[in-house]
């Protein structure tokens, strides 16, 4: 699972660095990043588990419950930033998608722990610490760590 996990995740960082790249059409390349990324795994996700073998039943509820945790906490996030601008609100929500890879470590491993500190201090930074830092340069980020962590997931194995 570690392998379909980091190419998914590298994927969709991808359509975050290009959501950056071109800001009007950043919600654009978030859905295609994601629909591409979702066609991968399912497409590969088989073959590039077969050497490590079968995810355990606890790998799979954990991956499950991760999906529908960030949904969870994306919702709570929009709802608490909904009278924010939308700098605030979009680094709320990828505060959220950072969150949402704790318990998904437990499907992923050690790695996926360290991408979600990672994301959520990224985000953090440009919500609490450092309101000025640009809403561009903060995505870029976000997206380049998720292709780094992706890629180091996709290659440990």
């Amino acid at each position: 699972m570690v392998r379909a996990g980091g190419m998914f995740i590298a994927i969709m960082g991808a359509g975050g660095v290009l959501g950056a790249l071109f800001p009007r059409g950043r919600r654009l390349f978030l859905v295609i990043g994601a629909i591409v990324a979702t066609v991968a795994i399912v497409t590969w996700a088989a073959r590039l588990a077969a050497p490590l073998g079968t995810p355990s039943r606890l790998q799979v509820i954990f991956l499950v419950g991760s999906i529908g945790a960030e949904a969870a906490l994306i919702r709570m996030a929009a709802a608490l930033y909904r009278r924010a601008d939308e700098r605030s609100r979009l680094l709320a929500i990828l505060f959220a998608v950072g969150l949402h890879f704790v318990p998904m470590s437990v499907a992923f491993g050690p790695i996926c722990a360290a991408l979600a500190v990672t994301l959520c201090a990224c985000a953090g930074t440009g919500l609490w610490l450092r309101p000025a830092l640009p809403l561009n340069r903060l995505w870029a980020s976000d997206g380049l760590i998720k292709i780094v962590f992706g890629a180091i997931m996709f290659l440990a194995w």
